[in-house]
């Protein structure tokens, strides 16, 4: 096999229906938050010369806007990920080499970063990089099962229900 013909690893977006629901009623309301502005305008509640709720219209516009469309793709990335490994998916074992465990800051629970690797009986071996929240479960040499779609190494380690 050239280096032109090696596969990359890509961890799968995985999110049943309801999680996809709430994705895409955030994108709706990022979206509808853009008439925020102009209804504040036509109420009366801020003073503003035009040029400056132009601007400000158009910002709302641009950033509103592109985090709706992001929040809807990565929804549409989900299901397409979880119904792709469902239909192909293949099962093999995940074993990590290498862990980084890091500390957002925020309050929020640790991030771990594993180098993983990953085979099975009809998957080929790989190396894959894998994030997920810190569980004590993630110690290097611990094995998991994976679900692998082979012909480009989509994969999770999340348990599915496949066909």
């Amino acid at each position: 096999m050239s280096t032109d013909e090696v596969l990359t690893a890509k961890q799968a977006s995985i999110a049943g229906p309801f999680a996809r629901l709430f994705f895409r009623f955030n994108a709706i309301a990022c979206w509808l938050f853009i008439l925020f502005w102009p209804a504040m305008l036509v109420f009366d509640q801020v003073e503003q010369p035009w040029w400056g709720a132009t601007l400000t219209i158009a910002g709302f516009v641009l950033v509103m806007g592109l985090l709706g469309s992001w929040i809807w793709y990565e929804a549409d990335q989900a299901r397409d990920d979880t119904r792709r490994l469902r239909r192909d998916g293949r099962d093999a074992i995940a074993e990590i080499l290498d862990l980084e465990v890091t500390d957002p800051g925020d309050g929020s629970a640790d991030v771990a970063r594993m180098q993983l690797r990953i085979s099975g009986e009809d998957v080929p071996g790989f190396r894959a990089v894998y994030r997920d929240d810190h569980d004590k479960a993630y110690v290097v040499g611990a094995k998991f099962n994976a679900v692998v779609d082979p012909s480009d190494n989509l994969f999770t380690l999340r348990p599915l229900r496949r066909r």
